[in-house]
């Protein structure tokens, strides 16, 4: 188990490139390549699910990151950063601020 938070889907000029216990993957690691095996922060490109969505244009399997970083959630633990009126929630059955899922998870509401 590594000392080291995963923060997957960063941003190349992101703020948790300066927290100290972090192991930050942007656009140029890739996170697909993290193998990790425990909780982490995922922030996946919220532009195809967002209520713009109509108006994005997403790279071929941008969508699809926002899912994946979901089921790897699901599996390890860890964080979702992605916006209140994202499709994704209702998507992929994610609770609602309050409540839990089968999986243990819950959202915290900003």
């Amino acid at each position: 188990m590594s000392n080291l938070t995963p923060i997957l889907f960063a941003r190349a000029d992101s703020i948790y490139k300066q927290l100290p216990g972090t192991d930050v993957w942007d656009a140029d690691r890739n996170a697909l390549n993290c193998d990790n095996t425990e909780p982490g922060v995922y922030h996946p490109p919220c532009r195809a699910w967002g209520a713009f969505a109509m108006f994005a244009n997403p790279r071929p399997g941008e969508r699809d990151l926002a899912i994946w970083s979901v089921w790897k959630i699901r599996k390890y633990g860890g964080v979702l950063e992605h916006p209140a009126a994202s499709k994704l929630w209702p998507e992929m059955g994610l609770p609602r601020p309050g409540q839990r899922d089968e999986y243990g998870g819950f959202t915290v509401g900003i």
